[in-house]
């Protein structure tokens, strides 16, 4: 896939008068920023926008959706001239609105993973980019767009969240560029810091407590798995666990982590995180799933969570083995 230059991006979005946004399902703050930057942007600039969701956003994720126009029903494509999406890489990541794009609608794609099938019309894709965030900070900066302090705040969110506050094997002189950047345009970097980093609900700890409690290793993975009696008892959803296999792989000897929770009878959602030189991308494709190669995720059926982390320990020792 080629990608088209940021001006030529840039100029789409300027000829267009109504325009929807979209990201992918269970959306992480870069989703988020990259997505709703260039939607206030173009609202800013007299455009008729809609940002396209389905989720049940956790409180930190509204907080940063204030003012934003939300809407969960079906995108009816003759309403607009412009469809643009971020931080997807694949058809099924948009869910119900991955019909939208199709050969028939005028489409942007943008990114930073590795793309697994979603390609519009137009196309900005870039594995070398530590966030989605950084891409439209760039493509904003090529409609020559006024970066207010909330788009500013929106991008520096989308990149500290995807960066794990600058830590991630992904970080590079780019990243910490466009960080200076945003905060000389006004991002309130102390209302990131506070929602992402400290912020710490009761509901939070106790699963930090099921984490530290619960996890087990074999040889250089780590893992920690949630039954659903047990999720269910903790009335807990998929945002309470995000955190675990990030948290796992930073244990000194791990090479390998993964969170894995059964949130329905028999069907399992799993994080993956690895460090720098080895890879998880290509579990979780297995899986049918996808990301980045140090950090990705799946969802599939698996008989009882036994089964399901079996399944995932011989996909590791397998891509192990291929690996020597």
């Amino acid at each position: 896939m080629k990608n088209n230059s940021f001006s030529q991006i840039a100029d789409a979005i300027k000829h267009a008068k109504s325009i929807a946004f979209f990201t992918h399902i269970d959306p992480d703050l870069d989703a988020i920023g990259s997505a709703l930057s260039l939607y206030f942007a173009c609202k800013n600039l007299g455009k008729k926008v809609t940002f396209f969701s389905k989720e049940n956003f956790t409180e930190i994720q509204l907080m940063f959706l204030e003012n934003c126009n939300v809407s969960s029903s079906m995108c009816d494509a003759s309403q607009f001239d412009l469809f643009i999406s971020t931080d997807a890489p694949a058809m099924y990541r948009l869910g119900d609105y991955a019909e939208i794009f199709n050969d028939k609608n005028n489409t942007i794609v943008i990114d930073h993973h590795i793309n697994c099938g979603l390609i519009g019309r137009q196309n900005y894709v870039n594995t070398e980019m530590s966030s989605c965030s950084e891409i439209s900070y760039q493509i904003l900066r090529a409609m020559k767009a006024n970066i207010t302090p909330q788009i500013a705040t929106l991008l520096y969110a989308g990149l500290s969240s995807d960066t794990f506050s600058f830590i991630n094997t992904k970080t590079n002189s780019n990243s910490f560029w466009t960080a200076y950047k945003l905060v000389k345009a006004g991002a309130d970097i102390l209302k990131v810091n506070e929602l992402q980093y400290r912020r710490h609900t009761k509901k939070e700890v106790e699963f930090k407590k099921y984490l530290w409690t619960n996890f087990q290793i074999v040889d250089d993975c780590a893992y920690c798995t949630i039954p659903l009696k047990e999720l269910q008892a903790m009335n807990g959803k998929k945002s309470d666990f995000d955190s675990y296999s990030s948290e796992l792989v930073s244990l000194k000897d791990i090479h390998y982590s993964f969170s894995l929770a059964e949130t329905s009878k028999g069907f399992f959602e799993a994080s993956f995180r690895a460090k720098s030189g080895y890879d998880v991308r290509s579990v979780a494709m297995k899986f049918g799933g996808g990301g980045h190669i140090e950090a990705a995720g799946a969802k599939f059926n698996a008989e009882n969570i036994q089964q399901a982390t079996n399944m995932i320990l011989d996909e590791i020792k397998k891509q192990k083995s291929e690996k020597k």
